[in-house]
């Protein structure tokens, strides 16, 4: 899933640009994701420093929203140590 978020925000922008019928488009195959993954954050007045609620806003995060996803950094998950130890990659 994460994979396919990056593929699409990077290449679906690109592949928009290049053909102006792409069948990969942000409404339908970008905004979806951001809006299960990001927007809870990345909308004004929540921690997330920029907002993803549309095209325009977004896309000027593109390189930086594949990279942290690739990384891992993004999405967050921060865990609760009162439940216990949880192990992540490689950890």
């Amino acid at each position: 899933m994460i994979r396919y978020f990056a593929a699409v925000l990077t290449l679906g922008a690109a592949a928009m640009a290049a053909t102006p019928y792409s069948t990969v488009t942000y409404n339908k195959d970008v905004l979806p994701i951001m809006q299960k993954n990001c927007q809870s954050c990345h909308r004004p007045g929540e921690i997330g420093p920029s907002s993803f609620l549309t095209y325009q806003s977004t896309r000027p995060w593109a390189k930086a929203i594949r990279g942290a996803v690739l990384t891992k950094k993004m999405p967050p998950w921060f865990t609760d140590p009162s439940y216990g130890h949880f192990k992540m990659n490689g950890s």
